[in-house]
């Protein structure tokens, strides 16, 4: 199977998501081994935006890294030793159900189902839907079964270092202007349109960037154009050159030298190895 048909399959079960959420009053929320894949589902299903962990993690986000841990690291880790779901309590008091996406027999990410009113002590008081653990169990099999039928046995490139990772940036306003780096990475954003979006002056801004993420603001939107280029090159026909700009790159062959950076191949053999299905390149 190429990625695209991954992806199609993504987009798709992530609408079909939303239109179960309205019935079990519940929202859902994707952690991918690479963030790249957060480009593929609904905007609102790539953050935990309740309003309850909105508080829980301040403004800005002071404890995002507590969250992280426990809804990416933890989960990942559990789920790679026990395939399948899980149903776990964070420490703010909050009890989710986590659910295992295995393409080929490989953990690739993990769909999240809550929040729900744990049995400890919430750190804020506020009502939160009450389900019992056979619930969420049910709910659970139902989602695993589904993800297996549309994921398991399609086929994503092996990556070793992710294109786009986790961002552990602990402060919304950095977290705003990457969201808005993502919806424009094709246009010619700068850095003071982006600064703009997270109130803050261009010099702090990009302090801010690299201190709170670990990468520099070119370095992270050149990554986001990489992605763009690669659905690009997986889905279309459009010449490298028309890529590349339609990417958001200056020219085909910066577009090439971006790839041998951050991919360690060239657009032309990207897509030469999915058109055969080989595999060979990980992003």
């Amino acid at each position: 199977m190429l990625k695209t048909d991954f992806m199609e399959k993504l987009r798709l079960f992530s609408e079909e998501l939303k239109t179960l959420g309205k019935f079990i009053e519940s929202g859902f929320v994707w952690h991918f081994s690479d963030n790249d894949l957060l480009m593929n589902v609904l905007r609102e299903q790539s953050e935990h935006a309740n309003p309850y962990c909105r508080i829980i993690k301040g403004n800005p986000y002071r404890k995002l890294n507590r969250c992280i841990h426990f809804h990416h690291d933890e989960s990942f880790r559990k789920l790679r030793l026990s395939p399948g779901f899980r149903i776990a309590e964070c420490h703010a008091g909050v009890k989710t159900l986590a659910v295992g996406m295995t393409v080929s027999g490989v953990l690739k990410g993990v769909l999240f189902v809550g929040p729900f009113a744990g049995e400890t002590k919430r750190l804020i008081p506020l009502d939160l839907p009450s389900v019992s653990d056979r619930q969420l169990s049910l709910l659970g099999d139902y989602l695993k079964q589904r993800m297996d039928h549309l994921f398991d046995s399609e086929w994503l490139p092996g990556q070793e270092k992710p294109l786009l990772p986790q961002l552990p940036s602990s402060d919304r306003r950095i977290l705003a202007a990457a969201n808005y780096m993502r919806d424009h990475c094709y246009d010619w954003i700068t850095a003071k349109q982006a600064a703009e979006v997270s109130g803050l002056s261009v010099s702090r801004f990009l302090h801010l960037f690299r201190m709170e993420t670990g990468y520099s603001f070119s370095d992270w939107l050149q990554r986001l154009r990489v992605a763009r280029a690669c659905r690009l090159l997986e889905e279309s026909p459009y010449k490298l050159a028309e890529i590349a700009e339609t990417a958001g790159i200056r020219d085909q062959s910066r577009m090439t030298v971006l790839f041998r950076r951050y991919l360690n191949t060239t657009p032309g053999e990207y897509r030469t190895s999915f058109r055969r299905g080989t595999g060979g390149v990980a992003v």
